[in-house]
């Protein structure tokens, strides 16, 4: 049996629908990072990191949405989740490491200025310098993304429920009117939120998709 340890609304998510996606049986355990949960003694022997998601396999654990994503298509391969090789899974993985890196960072500034600055005064210049960052890295990536249908092209892949996490977060309270226009962006989660993988797991975490209210 696996285990996925994640936190609603977070990254985890991503690692969330793949579970769902693949069919795999799987349990899920909260993480309550508001209550820092994550720094716990016990879940820190299952993620030295405090972060989620960690996938518990067995008596191992697997952390890292990336290495997760990838043992889980690797779990069933004739669905055919990421491409088995060459270049075409390389492009997966060029996908899947862009989001964790480049993707996921832009957004800290605004969602935990604390872990940039000490002061309110430094918290609030590290969120307004890296608001015009985080919309520099939403309209490459928009660019990016184009008019297809999915990241890697016309065929599903799970590098689209890692995208659909910042789809996601793009349309949080706290960028409400902030951000300047993402309409390839805001199509692609359009259309990921009715996928049955995604709408299972935002129920299972008491997630809604929301409207997008964009800066004019």
């Amino acid at each position: 049996m696996l285990k996925l340890y994640y936190n609603p609304g977070s990254c985890s998510l991503a690692s969330h629908a793949a579970l769902e996606e693949a069919g795999l049986a799987y349990q899920v355990e909260l993480v309550d990072l508001t209550r820092d949960i994550q720094f716990s003694a016990d879940y820190r022997l299952k993620n030295p990191w405090g972060r989620v998601p960690a996938l518990q396999i067995g008596d191992e654990t697997l952390t890292e949405n990336v290495a997760i994503l990838n043992y889980i298509a690797d779990s069933v391969p004739g669905r055919e989740l990421l491409p088995r090789a060459g270049l075409a899974r390389a492009r997966a993985i060029e996908w899947l490491a862009l989001l964790s890196s480049t993707v996921h960072v832009a957004f800290r500034p605004i969602f935990r200025p604390g872990r940039l600055a000490a002061t309110e005064e430094g918290q609030r210049d590290v969120a307004a310098t890296g608001l015009a960052a985080l919309q520099s890295v939403l309209d490459l990536l928009d660019e990016r993304l184009g008019d297809r249908p999915y990241a890697l092209g016309d065929r599903f892949s799970l590098c689209d429920l890692y995208l659909f996490v910042f789809a996601l977060w793009s349309r949080r309270p706290a960028l409400a009117a902030r951000l300047g226009p993402l309409p390839r962006l805001d199509a692609f989660g359009d259309r990921l939120a009715q996928r049955p993988s995604i709408a299972a797991a935002m129920a299972q975490e008491g997630l809604a998709w929301p409207a997008a209210v964009r800066a004019a």
